[in-house]
């Protein structure tokens, strides 16, 4: 008797570490291999949109100028001025010059600068400076889940940190200029928030931005 014990005490530990392996579960270590998955497809982030050489003109969109100051004071990008024209003061304007200048990668530059990361709305490729590698440090909380459209869905909480951000990017001026630099650099003491939909494969879960990429 004692060997068929013991056989079926094995078989029994066997399904049941087989059930905490499940991918197909709803739990923390699940959700956060799928959280992960996904966050490794957005990093390295790309900031700072633009294509080079690129020129100033009169309009000031989005603060570019200061932008790009900064990065060329930062060494990666060369600043040169172009053309300068000066205007008297007249009505509801003071004297003030217009100033155009271009702009071109340097070797430092070009380490982290990649091209056609995005369309922008005129339906153009842009690059960006693209750096940084994040990490799912919790799962917050999840919803049970549930059928939506045919699928098995839940909406999971995380958080994430994001590492190997050189050090030119975390001053003030560069900071300044992105929201989500900001965020991401400030995430070492202060995670970063997120929220998604996650949904249920043949293979596990999955972020719901994946899902049709596979």
């Amino acid at each position: 008797m004692k060997p068929i014990i013991t056989l079926s005490f094995i078989a029994a530990g066997a399904l049941a570490l087989s059930g905490c392996n499940d991918p197909k579960e709803a739990n923390e270590s699940n959700f956060k291999t799928a959280a992960q998955q996904y966050l490794d497809t957005t990093y390295p982030e790309c900031y700072f949109k633009a294509n080079f050489p690129f020129k100033t003109d009169g309009f000031d969109f989005g603060n570019t100028r200061a932008v790009l100051k900064a990065l060329a004071a930062k060494g990666l990008l060369t600043e040169t001025e172009v053309s300068r024209k000066h205007y008297e003061k007249s009505w509801g304007s003071e004297a003030h010059d217009v100033v155009v200048n271009s702009y071109v990668l340097t070797d430092e530059g070009k380490k982290y600068y990649k091209a056609g990361t995005e369309t922008n709305a005129f339906g153009k490729d842009t690059g960006g400076f693209c750096f940084g590698k994040a990490k799912v440090e919790t799962i917050t909380n999840f919803t049970e889940p549930s059928d939506a459209m045919g699928q098995k869905i839940s909406r999971v909480n995380y958080t994430y940190t994001v590492t190997d951000i050189p050090e030119w990017a975390k001053s003030d001026d560069i900071i300044a200029a992105s929201s989500k630099l900001k965020e991401d650099v400030a995430s070492e003491k202060n995670p970063v928030s997120a929220k998604a939909v996650f949904v249920l494969t043949n293979k596990g879960w999955m972020h719901e931005r994946l899902v049709n990429k596979r």
